[in-house]
């Protein structure tokens, strides 16, 4: 096998490859070439899943492995426009310039190619990553998020011990879903957009996993078929709202810089007045913001975990109060829900 790969598309993938595995061991390292009309770079994070379009090559069976680190430092400082790969049965070549690098094949694998599915819904990478981004912000390993569908609308929810984080998202729903997947996985996606940096249509599909598709690529998430919380009804009914007063970022980010990771602070609404009181140890802190506002609400809440949802929120905030929750939303509808005491 002979493939000509253009080394900008490459090095973009390599990039994309990168974010994608973060720091998992799983895969030790290693991306997978495979043919599929077409040269296709896969990479997994053990979860996560993703089949890159690289160019144009001979058909070949099976996947051949290459650790990313060799790959990448091969590349470095690079000015060829391309980069040509020769396949034989004992090693793959890589040559560019007046370099080669040889490497003896262990053995081909069994090519992986994505999951059967159905395609439930559609929307577009920017909004999808947006809202993603923002209902992850505040987990941590072990959690889950889910998208899915609720009523007519696309929405992408996530809950941890103190904080709920939903937003909708503008798109084409095909079909009712709802599906959980890893806090981890969900922050390599993130990431891997944020390198791919164009705004193209995705079709999301559903089987044994989540598949999110587009003409360049094909990401496929572990996880599985769930439900959301039926409260999230609740959650979304406007009510009467206030508007945040501009220091509560800082008083809830001063408060993340004070306290313990896993600390909480208090927040209570009282006569005209917003109050948090923090504690741990031999150490106290406590701030009064002036809120003329009629409403009265007592939460405790990570500081760590509000200022994570608070940093990708815009910058005016409503506040409302509903049965037994406390409610902060921005104008794209991006919204923490809190339990009130």
């Amino acid at each position: 096998m002979r493939a000509s790969v253009d080394l900008s598309v490459l090095s973009l993938w390599l990039r994309f490859c990168d974010k994608l595995m973060g720091s998992s061991e799983f895969s030790f390292g290693n991306i997978y070439f495979s043919y599929s009309q077409g040269l296709v770079v896969r990479a997994t994070d053990g979860c996560l899943h993703g089949w890159m379009k690289t160019g144009e090559c001979e058909p070949f069976d099976g996947e051949i492995s290459i650790p990313l680190r060799l790959l990448k430092g091969f590349l470095v400082g690079e000015s060829s426009e391309f980069l040509n790969l020769t396949l034989t049965e004992n090693e793959i070549a890589l040559s560019s310039g007046n370099e080669t690098l040889r490497m003896k094949l262990m053995g081909k694998r069994e090519k992986q190619v994505p999951v059967e599915h159905e395609p439930v819904a559609k929307s577009d990478l920017l909004n999808f990553n947006r809202a993603l981004n923002f209902v992850t912000s505040p987990l941590e390993e072990g959690d889950f998020a889910l998208f899915g569908s609720f009523q007519k609308d696309l929405l992408m929810f996530a809950s941890t011990r103190s904080i709920i984080c939903l937003t909708r998202l503008q798109g084409e729903l095909m079909k009712p879903f709802a599906f959980s997947f890893p806090y981890m996985s969900a922050r390599h996606i993130v990431k891997a957009f944020e390198v791919y940096a164009k705004n193209v249509q995705l079709t999301f599909g559903l089987g044994e996993a989540l598949l999110i598709r587009s003409n360049d690529f094909t990401l496929q998430l572990c996880g599985e078929h769930a439900t959301f919380d039926p409260r999230v009804g609740d959650f979304l009914q406007r009510k009467e709202t206030y508007v945040v007063p501009k220091n509560f970022r800082r008083f809830v980010s001063k408060a993340a810089w004070l306290m313990p990771r896993e600390s909480t602070v208090r927040i209570e609404c009282v006569k005209n007045s917003m109050r948090f009181f923090g504690a741990y140890g031999g150490v106290s802190y406590k701030a009064i913001l002036p809120f003329d506002c009629p409403l009265k609400f007592e939460f405790e809440i990570s500081p760590h975990r509000l200022r994570s949802a608070l940093a990708r929120m815009s910058d005016k905030l409503m506040i409302s109060i509903g049965d037994g929750f406390v409610k902060m939303e921005d104008s794209a509808g991006r919204t923490v829900v809190v339990k009130r005491l």
